[in-house]
């Protein structure tokens, strides 16, 4: 079983996730921003991050900066969740996803990412 991790400050957004991919089968754990989603990597080493990138505390932008400041999560896939522009360097190589998203298209895009390192 896959572990994912949700880092979104919009608890219906945590819940939602929450209720819709663990019917899928995964196994799945949130954080509220990104201090919380990094503590949370560093204890539990997720197999996927979804990542929101507007968050009070630490914002997405920052989590996902240091995560790939970290030799042993920078190869933790990410995928970007946000209702606004985000530039390919904001991205840092993550996987983007537009708020609001279709439920296909996030069933496909997590199982996609995680088919990659296998």
């Amino acid at each position: 079983m896959s572990k994912l991790l949700i880092v979104d400050d919009e608890v219906a957004i945590l819940e939602a996730l929450t209720d819709i991919l663990s019917v899928e089968g995964y196994e799945v754990s949130t954080a509220a921003n990104g201090a919380e989603g990094l503590d949370h990597v560093r204890k539990d080493r997720p197999d996927l991050i979804l990542l929101d990138l507007m968050m009070p505390v630490m914002d997405g932008q920052e989590m996902l900066r240091r995560l790939k400041e970290d030799p042993e999560l920078r190869t933790t896939p990410v995928v970007v969740m946000s209702a606004g522009r985000v530039t390919k360097a904001e991205l840092q190589g993550s996987r983007f996803l537009a708020k609001p998203f279709e439920l296909d298209d996030l069933l496909d895009t997590v199982a996609a990412e995680l088919n990659k390192g296998h």
